[in-house]
């Protein structure tokens, strides 16, 4: 019927093929440009085709969608079955979108058995893919809304005679709860698990649905629980107290034993975190040393191959590795051999993660960042750490990295006409108090504009691998992921303990997309007018922008424009959006000049100094 969909979907899975992080290794940088180009106009050519598929057949269907026939519904649905897949996640945006349409559609026609089907698939798009490492209450009480209002229909559970039905109602419950859990409610979570278990005993009593692994759900509880009892652990692990740690431990011996028994559940995403729950357990309470944990936590990533990237794989390889750097950091007894177990184990998470091919889930790659990201400050000196995170995030994906690099040309570029044209514009940033000091403290700026350049980006770890960012305009849901990088950026980088207004990486994260006059940009809450770092922030903004509208290569949803229009733009936008001292430079046909070899020779060479942090050093 929907002729349309079977070549939007080819055409999205042509796109999969075509990914700048897909290049080959062994490359010159004259290969490594081509091979960009050639890709950024495959990559225009896809964005052409499918704005053509999307408005003139797709979005006049979702606009007319109450006149769809139950076929159309189906040809729909799965279509955004294959968008959303986990294993190529094609385009999980445009699926959400799609299930939305056919969730308003099943409302409408008062199909119970379909608004279940379409609420659990609105949720669950959501949370996999649209959650970044530091979620928006926003999104999560959204999610939330779709999960427990399929959860509802438990009360009429038994007037559903499909399975399928009552299998969305299952996990539409088991979600609710681990949502309440995630989001911290621990009172409504526990209020929700308690209803769930009666729910699901229930069904064990009568015998219904014995086909279904209800047993996952039980699990799924526990497992949420028992995160939500390891908080304090988590936090200072020598300060729990024996009957916490009593409580830790028979829950974590109750999901092992669940696990074990049925083993087949799980042999895709439960294994090896249902074993750690025990040994860690066993670990605090003294039942065995921090040697005996570590072994087997070795032993575990023993089991899986190189390249298995399963949950089971990332768990163990990251999360787990994770554990271990903070307990050796956290706990006195283990202060002795803090450094060397640090050094072993960030080293072998680092490896694997740079391995992680761009289709594993980005809101999978954030949960596991976010462990190490809130205690950095514990486990490493602050260059460490931003050596740590860059290398976990920005430097496994060539168009960010690239990006980062030619910003921060663009930055001290402007920063050094500046220093040389009108220094007293750097008075109050960083304690200057003249135009002599910024002069003599110029290459305290230079290094910091550099060093603040490359990690600016770093929030964009949510959705930097969808390939939808590339092909088509932006949904509501992926323009809020996009508005969060630079708050996302920012607290990864915060220090426990430190302040955030004293460090400049954090506010030029924070700030690197707000306005000059905090009129407009984001994030709304942020007020560059207070940092003590404002002429930075404006001067990696302004470049931020120049490279952007200008970058032909990565950004193929738009046509990139020239260095003069850009320029003309900024000066034009000068006191609101832009800084006046930044524009003021751009006035310069010898600055025009420079900036545009800048954004030719130097974003060459750019890319190739990405690809080869991505390639050379361990490919």
């Amino acid at each position: 019927m929907y002729d349309f969909l079977d070549r939007l979907l080819t055409e999205y899975e042509k796109i999969t093929q075509e990914q700048i992080g897909r290049l080959e290794p062994g490359l010159s940088q004259d290969e490594v440009t081509a091979a960009c180009m050639k890709i950024a106009e495959t990559g225009r050519q896809y964005h052409r085709v499918i704005d053509t598929y999307l408005k003139n057949y797709l979005y006049p269907v979702l606009e007319d969608i109450d006149n769809i026939t139950n076929e159309g519904e189906e040809e729909l649905y799965a279509a955004a079955q294959r968008l959303s897949s986990y294993a190529v996640r094609l385009d999980p945006g445009l699926a959400l979108k799609i299930y939305q349409g056919l969730l308003e559609w099943s409302r409408r026609t008062k199909n119970d058995s379909k608004i279940i089907r379409y609420l659990y698939w609105c949720g669950i798009t959501m949370f996999y893919f649209f959650r970044g490492q530091n979620q928006s209450s926003d999104q999560d009480e959204k999610i939330l809304e779709y999960f427990t209002q399929g959860a509802a229909y438990a009360d009429r559970y038994q007037m559903f005679g499909d399975p399928e039905t009552r299998r969305y109602i299952h996990r539409c419950i088991g979600n609710a709860i681990m949502m309440y859990y995630t989001t911290g409610n621990g009172s409504k979570a526990a209020e929700a698990e308690e209803a769930g278990f009666s729910f699901w005993n229930g069904l064990l009593f009568t015998g219904k649905d014995l086909d279904f692994p209800w047993l996952n759900y039980f699990l799924s509880c526990l497992n949420h629980k028992h995160g939500y009892m390891m908080r304090t652990a988590h936090t200072n692990p020598d300060s729990v107290t024996r009957a916490e740690l009593k409580d830790i431990l028979d829950i974590s011996i109750t999901v092992n034993k669940l696990y074990k028994k049925n083993r087949e559940l799980f042999s895709v995403w439960g294994g090896a975190r249902y074993e750690f729950i025990l040994w860690e357990a066993q670990f605090l309470c003294g039942q065995i040393s921090f040697d005996h944990l570590y072994e087997n936590v070795y032993k575990k990533k023993a089991e899986f191959a190189e390249d298995d990237f399963s949950s089971d794989a990332l768990f163990v390889r990251i999360q787990l590795n994770s554990y271990l750097m903070f307990y050796a950091a956290k706990m006195a007894k283990l202060s002795d051999r803090k450094d060397e177990i640090i050094a072993k184990v960030s080293k072998d998470a680092i490896e694997f993660f740079s391995h992680i091919p761009m289709t594993v889930s980005p809101s999978v790659l954030s949960e596991q960042l976010q462990f190490f990201a809130k205690n950095l400050s514990d486990v490493f000196s602050p260059s460490e750490q931003m050596d740590f995170i860059l290398k976990m995030t920005t430097y496994r994906h060539i168009p960010t990295y690239a990006h980062s690099i030619t910003v921060g040309k663009l930055s001290l570029y402007l920063a050094k006409r500046m220093i040389e044209d009108d220094p007293g514009c750097f008075i109050g940033c960083m304690g200057i108090e003249s135009a002599e000091e910024a002069r003599r403290r110029a290459d305290e700026i230079y290094q910091i504009i550099d060093t603040a350049c490359l990690c600016h980006d770093i929030g964009k770890i949510s959705y930097i691998s969808n390939p939808f960012m590339h092909t088509r305009v932006l949904t509501d849901e992926e323009y809020a992921i996009i508005k969060r990088h630079p708050s996302d950026g920012a607290e990864m980088l915060e220090r426990e303990g430190d302040d955030a207004a004293s460090n400049p990486y954090i506010e030029i994260t924070r700030g690197h997309h707000r306005d000059y006059d905090n009129g407009g940009g984001y994030p709304e809450n942020c007020d560059t007018s207070l940092s003590r770092f404002k002429i930075l922030i404006d001067i990696v903004a302004v470049a931020n922008v120049i490279d952007s509208a200008t970058d032909g290569i990565s950004r193929t949803y738009t046509e990139p424009k020239d260095t003069e229009t850009i320029c003309d733009e900024i000066i034009e936008g000068a006191g609101r959006r832009y800084t006046p001292y930044a524009a003021e430079v751009l006035k310069s046909k010898q600055a025009r000049a420079d900036i545009a070899h800048i954004l030719d020779t130097d974003r060459k060479a750019a890319y190739y100094t990405a690809y080869l942090h991505a390639w050379a050093d361990d490919r």
